[in-house]
């Protein structure tokens, strides 16, 4: 979604609070924008002064990817839930198996498929 520009947003305010224009559905026109853009952004400016955008990201990681990569080393074959418990029990924090997953991933741990049993030992079908 591609959001009008700081420059548009603070010139459609204007136009209203000035009163160049008399309803929303004037700046939509005037700006080519959508009256709920409008409507979105005189909001904003009345709630916070501005009608810049709030900083958005990720919540940091819960996960410390060092313990992530001695832990993998040491028990190559874990499960991420058992990596997930070792973390709880380690940290006191509760994540997720897919936490610890993306953690691995983060420290380019490769994930490698252990056979169990032989390849001989498949049984094969005889015609």
């Amino acid at each position: 979604m591609k959001y009008p520009s700081l420059d548009l947003r603070r010139r459609m305010v204007e136009a209203y609070e000035s009163g160049l224009c008399k309803s929303y559905r004037e700046v939509a026109e005037m700006f080519g924008v959508g009256e709920a853009t409008v409507s979105r952004n005189l909001r904003r400016k009345r709630e916070t002064g501005d009608v810049t955008y709030k900083a958005r990201g990720h919540r940091p990681r819960r996960v410390n990817l060092e313990w992530v990569a001695k832990h993998a080393e040491k028990h190559p074959d874990a499960r991420l839930e058992d990596r997930a418990e070792a973390w709880e029990q380690e940290a006191g924090l509760r994540v997720t198996p897919q936490a610890i997953w993306y953690a691995l991933k983060k420290i380019g741990w490769s994930f490698k498929k252990r056979h169990q049993w032989r390849a001989n030992a498949i049984a094969t079908s005889t015609d």
